[in-house]
């Protein structure tokens, strides 16, 4: 059993799909004696104006003070954000990013352009293929851009096409694609996360897998950052555990935990 938990993907209430208030985030994160986590909440630059997310950012942060002033001395509660299809308005994604300080930028990407997040699809009609390699093309366009400090999840899209609708992908086939990626968050100092939502759904593994877990490595990646995805509390650190001994396995001592925007180092025991 691993002690040193830290997880660097939550989300509060100020998520519109999420359940919990930050405060209660925090209550639970002590109870389960996890030492730290990341609030990121959801920012999709195509969805700001339709959210009202700039009054979401607001609150968000007034509600993270306070959980900060709270619990400051029991638990290390790093503000994020996660910012989704930051490609879609860099004027917006700039603004977004000067709005209020923040210790962590999770990149993420949910959908592509004129599509519906993955999530809601169901890829009757389409090519899965086709549509991962725009997927990454655009994930590769935002690696380069290195406004963030960890790129999220980045097979998100087949955890539902193979995960909820059995479509048998086959992730290799994206390879030259995901290769140019990880090389750029390599070579860019730039983090990429272990996303272990997927463990707990009925894909059954993480996001990537460990084959490119091993090759960011290879690639002289150093910062691994590590995160549930949680949108409720009950989950908050769910699946660190396993994704601490995945990172171990590829070949990480240390996982990453960001504050002030500079990654901190922490000992994988």
């Amino acid at each position: 059993m691993f002690l040193n938990i830290f997880d660097s993907h939550t989300h509060s209430d100020t998520s519109w799909d999420a359940r919990h208030s930050i405060t209660f985030l925090c209550e639970t994160a002590v109870k389960k004696g996890i030492l730290g986590f990341a609030i990121t909440d959801h920012v999709e630059i195509n969805e700001f104006y339709s959210r009202n997310i700039e009054k979401r950012i607001r609150q968000g942060h007034f509600e993270m003070l306070k959980a900060r002033a709270a619990f400051g001395q029991s638990l290390i509660l790093s503000y994020g954000i996660e910012l989704g299809q930051m490609t879609y308005d860099m004027d917006l994604t700039r603004k977004v990013l000067s709005m209020v300080d923040r210790d962590f930028v999770l990149a993420s990407l949910h959908c592509i352009r004129g599509s519906e997040d993955f999530y809601y699809m169901n890829f009757e009609g389409t090519d899965p293929y086709a549509l991962l390699a725009e997927y990454y093309e655009e994930l590769i366009a935002i690696a380069k851009l290195g406004l963030f400090d960890s790129m999220a999840h980045i097979s998100y899209p087949v955890r539902y096409m193979n995960g909820n609708y059995d479509l048998g992908v086959d992730l290799t086939r994206m390879d030259d694609h995901i290769e140019t990626l990880l090389r750029i968050l390599a070579q860019n100092g730039k983090a990429l996360e272990l996303n272990t939502c997927g463990m707990r759904e009925k894909i059954g593994e993480p996001s990537p897998t460990l084959r490119y877990l091993k090759r960011f490595r290879e690639l002289g990646g150093e910062f691994l950052t590590i995160g549930s995805d949680a949108h409720s509390a009950d989950v908050i650190g769910a699946g660190i555990q396993e994704g601490m001994a995945l990172a171990k396995e590829a070949g990480f001592d240390y996982f990453t935990f960001y504050k002030k925007r500079q990654p901190r180092l922490l000992q994988i025991y």
